[in-house]
């Protein structure tokens, strides 16, 4: 296995099954990519104090809280996850670690979880390639974004066959923002082993 969030959908979804604490435990690890360089992502979306950005599919909102500092105590964070019990856990995380502008926000299957118009930038690390509909996917961030809004996707290629298939490859990920309206912006590698894409919405 490679650096970062490189595991098959089916350990993904086994890892949801677990209590928070296990699944923080596992992902906010030194051994990750995406926790190690979480300030770095934060600041790849340029965001200025008072802007409400959000952090979509955010496992434990470990890059949330790095988006708190970025917004400062005038802006507003959304973390969005699957599940109640999650989202406890990243609030009371975000809290604890002093992050009080973060607030986790419940999603249903296969949606952002956020209102139309309501976010100046949203972050998702690690987790694009993972969700069923990426097209719907990526029509559900452009509404949700402010105009002139960014949209950063941090991701790995896509590798394996069949079942074990993981990731996704950039042009891909480019086509599908293109499609939705998106301009692609910046390109980084700060990440070991992924790619991260800016995009940003007319």
């Amino acid at each position: 296995m490679a650096l970062g969030l490189r595991l098959s959908a089916g350990a993904l979804d086994a890892a949801q099954d677990k209590a928070p604490a296990e699944v923080a435990a596992k992902w906010e690890s030194p051994s990750q990519a995406i926790f190690r360089y979480r300030v770095a992502i934060a600041s790849l979306l340029n965001l200025k104090p008072g802007m409400t950005a959000a952090e979509v599919a955010a496992t434990t909102g470990f890059v949330a809280r790095a988006i708190a500092a970025q917004v400062g105590p005038g802006g507003r964070v959304l973390a969005t996850v699957p599940d109640e019990r999650l989202a406890a856990y990243v609030q009371e995380r975000a809290r604890a670690e002093g992050a009080t502008t973060v607030t986790a926000v419940v999603a249903k299957p296969g949606t952002s979880g956020l209102d139309a118009g309501s976010v100046d930038a949203i972050a998702i690390a690690g987790a694009f390639s993972r969700f069923q509909d990426q097209r719907a996917m990526m029509r559900d961030l452009a509404t949700a974004l402010k105009p002139g809004g960014a949209l950063l996707i941090v991701d790995f290629a896509r590798e394996g066959q069949g079942a074990t298939q993981a990731g996704i490859d950039a042009e891909e990920v480019v086509a599908l923002a293109t499609a939705a309206g998106f301009t692609r912006e910046a390109e980084s590698s700060v990440v070991p082993g992924h790619y991260a894409i800016r995009f940003r919405k007319p």
